[in-house]
């Protein structure tokens, strides 16, 4: 169960199915499913508005994988949802070019900095990104190799506590204006306490970067329940929003207090 303020059904309904609690204080846009610009959940849609099957990317997105230090050998894994969109890029600013029934099966080529896209090659040979948490894989994700995005902008940040520990589980919404049709991306903290918001390389303007969800995964929980019911974490990121203008240099840095 989760923590909501005033959120859009859509988001109340998948955030519930993933046990996230979200602040009080901050409200994110709303609006339509997962398939346009404006992101209606942190964590993973499930696309409710289908790309026509005829569809064919124009550009073969072409990616550069970081060198490792051990031969990495792709391996299958699937969606477990329907409607699952594979895009251009590894953010919702990002059109898409496939859209996936449940069950569908994915080569895993890598993951984008900090492990919330994965990099995949679909049964008709079309490469994209998926939202890693709409993948069900017995190899964990996160092992496989970093391939660099070309072509876009990065929106990078950092979460620690006082002390300097990285804080895992922050959500952030990027956002560039108000209202329903407003263009915004969603980004989270990883195990180092950093976000990636990868953002269209023509892109510009001031854009708004606004803390607004905790997972349950994160290291400032109280224990593993989750539970609507207890108070699962106390503390809050200072601050709680940020304005940037692109193109964006440096790491923005955020404290949990």
């Amino acid at each position: 169960m989760i923590r909501i303020n005033t959120l859009p059904l859509a988001l109340m309904i998948m955030l519930t199915s993933h046990g996230c609690s979200m602040p009080s204080q901050v409200t994110t846009p709303s609006g339509p499913a997962e398939t346009t610009t404006v992101i209606s959940a942190l964590l993973p849609p499930t696309e409710t508005q289908p790309i026509s099957p005829t569809l064919t990317p124009s550009i073969t997105p072409t990616e550069t994988a970081v060198p490792t230090p051990t031969t990495f050998v792709p391996f299958t894994a699937s969606v477990w949802a329907d409607n699952v969109n594979v895009r251009t890029k590894p953010g919702y600013l990002f059109p898409a070019v496939r859209l996936l029934a449940k069950a569908t099966n994915l080569t895993i080529l890598g993951k984008a900095p900090g492990g919330e896209w994965i990099f995949a090659r679909t049964p008709d040979g079309t490469s994209g990104w998926v939202f890693t948490q709409l993948i069900e894989s017995s190899i964990d994700l996160q092992s496989v190799p970093i391939i660099e995005p070309q072509d876009v902008q990065l929106i990078k940040g950092r979460v620690t506590d006082s002390s300097g520990i990285p804080i895992q589980g922050v959500g952030f919404a990027v956002v560039q204006g108000a209202g329903d049709q407003a263009p915004a991306n969603i980004a989270r903290t990883d195990a180092n306490g950093e976000f990636f918001s990868f953002m269209p390389a023509n892109a510009r303007g001031e854009w708004t970067v606004t803390y607004n969800a905790i997972a349950c995964k994160s290291n400032v929980w109280s224990d593993d329940s989750c539970s609507y019911y207890k108070d699962p974490y106390r503390g809050v990121v200072e601050p709680q929003s940020t304005n940037v203008s692109l193109p964006q240099s440096g790491v923005l840095e955020f404290v949990w207090k």
